[in-house]
């Protein structure tokens, strides 16, 4: 029997085929080596080869297949799509390092790269202010209709710089012209210049729209759109509410494909709901009961085997050389189309924190702060949670961002509504809390532009936009301080 694989386990054989060795892991020859984002822990490389292009390309091809049946007004202009970059640096055997979205937009055939309304080389432009600002111009002045990325952040970003920056963006597309901040060099700006053209007719409406609600300013800005599509699930879930209060009702937001760099392994449907099918002919599956994984078992079932409303660690196999690979996600079965499960991203391997009993993961802490929220009219923009161990007793304490400052009374008034929550969602938090096992949540209020400080920080160190996740659950108080950069 083939044992699992870990990340650990693979790496040793992808710094051999870097070093040029080669018979490894398949016999087919890399054709490109992925870094993955990092978000979970230390980034990881993962060989790409013909075969698992074309696997991985049957799922990209069956979702979009999908969504056009649903949203065929989508497909009538021009796409805007976050990608990362292709060449973070070139390995031993001159094969390129880089972001997978970017290799994959990079390959595309050039008629089909023209259906994309931003070119590759914007996603080279370093400053992610100048590049915003770029992205907003050419993103208007080329008939957008669909939006779609990894991650939801990042269209959230774009969208509060358009609300900030769009005066302007009023006077250039009215004159034609295209300001540059001081950090491109003379080839982009002479590249960036060929899309500087009088669109008096956006201007107007962009202008009219200023000071309106963010929906309508959106709609001002690109008309045509009709969908969003980025993830939905997990730690994405943050930032749906606010896109969707800056798309407006009248702009579907649905689930994107549930992929890793390592395989690409659902198809959503196009529906209002969250997951979708498991991509049973990009990969071979199997499945490791979450309890049972917890508890020290390794012994998996197959994709028959699944139940309803359960989850599990995925394992998976594929034709870039990752054999009974485990990818460090766990997935909760959401239903079935026809005899194929449905599937759902929950949380990464670790992300459970376990003071006294209480067992609360990732997905526990989104949905009480997306409910809380929800309940007190409050708009989180980013929050983290983290054990508190150097008091008695323990306790967790949680940073909340918001687009408004918070008083006193109505931070109170979200720690007790959070705690409620998590007591209906993690079944055991409010018994140790009643037992006076755990001290109450405290809630730290941070002031607005913090993350974003970070987030920016990340970039500039080569983390790709396109792939940046957010982390929710922190291992310790230390982790989010350093995260921070306090």
């Amino acid at each position: 029997v083939v044992p699992l694989m870990t990340s650990d386990d693979l790496a040793p054989y992808v710094e051999r085929l870097m070093s040029g060795e080669r018979g490894l892991l398949t016999i087919e020859p890399p054709l490109y080596y992925t870094r993955t984002s990092g978000s979970g822990g230390k980034h990881k490389h993962i060989p790409i080869t013909n075969s698992y292009k074309k696997d991985f390309q049957k799922t990209v091809h069956t979702a979009l297949g999908h969504l056009y049946l649903k949203f065929p007004k989508a497909f009538t202009g021009r796409a805007l799509y976050f990608v990362g970059t292709r060449r973070y640096e070139v390995a031993g055997d001159l094969l390129d390092i880089g972001s997978m979205s970017g290799y994959n937009f990079t390959e595309l055939p050039a008629l089909l790269r023209s259906i994309y309304a931003w070119p590759y080389e914007l996603f080279e432009v370093a400053d992610i202010t100048t590049r915003s600002y770029l992205a907003l111009y050419i993103g208007m002045v080329s008939d957008t209709s669909l939006v779609a990325g990894i991650f939801p952040a990042p269209l959230v970003y774009l969208l509060r710089e358009l609300e900030a920056r769009a005066p302007e963006l009023a006077i250039d597309l009215r004159d034609g012209t295209l300001r540059f901040a001081g950090t491109l060099t003379e080839q982009q700006r002479a590249f960036f210049s060929r899309y500087a053209t009088p669109r008096p007719d956006i201007a107007k409406r962009l202008s009219a729209a200023i000071g309106r609600p963010p929906h309508e300013l959106t709609r001002a800005a690109f008309p045509m759109l009709n969908l969003v599509y980025c993830w939905k699930t997990a730690s994405a879930e943050l930032y749906i509410p606010e896109l969707a209060r800056r798309v407006g009702p009248d702009v579907p937001i649905r689930d994107a494909i549930y992929a890793a760099s390592e395989a690409w392994c659902s198809i959503p449907l196009g529906d209002d709901v969250q997951g979708g099918a498991l991509a049973i002919e990009s990969a071979f599956y199997e499945f490791i009961p979450e309890a049972a994984f917890e508890a020290g078992s390794r012994t998996p079932l197959t994709v028959g085997e699944l139940e309803h409303g359960e989850r599990y660690f995925i394992v998976v196999t594929t034709t870039s050389g990752l054999y009974r690979y485990l990818l460090g996600d766990v997935v909760e079965v959401c239903g079935r189309y026809r005899a194929t499960p449905m599937i759902r991203f929950v949380r990464r391997r670790g992300g459970v924190v376990n003071l006294v009993g209480e067992n609360v993961d990732e997905d526990h802490v989104v949905v009480s702060i997306r409910g809380a929220a929800a309940r007190l009219g409050i708009e989180p923009t980013w929050f983290a949670w983290a054990p508190v161990t150097t008091e008695t007793p323990p306790r967790y304490r949680m940073w909340l961002e918001t687009s408004d400052a918070l008083g006193p009374e109505k931070l109170r008034a979200m720690a007790e509504a959070v705690e409620r929550e998590v007591d209906q969602v993690a079944m055991d938090y409010g018994r140790v809390r009643r037992a006076k096992l755990l001290a109450p949540l405290e809630l730290v209020s941070v002031s607005a532009g913090t993350y974003e400080r970070a987030r920016r920080m990340r970039l500039a160190d080569g983390s790709a936009e396109a792939q940046l996740k957010v982390n929710v659950l922190y291992p310790s108080v230390a982790a989010v301080e350093a995260f921070l950069n306090v």
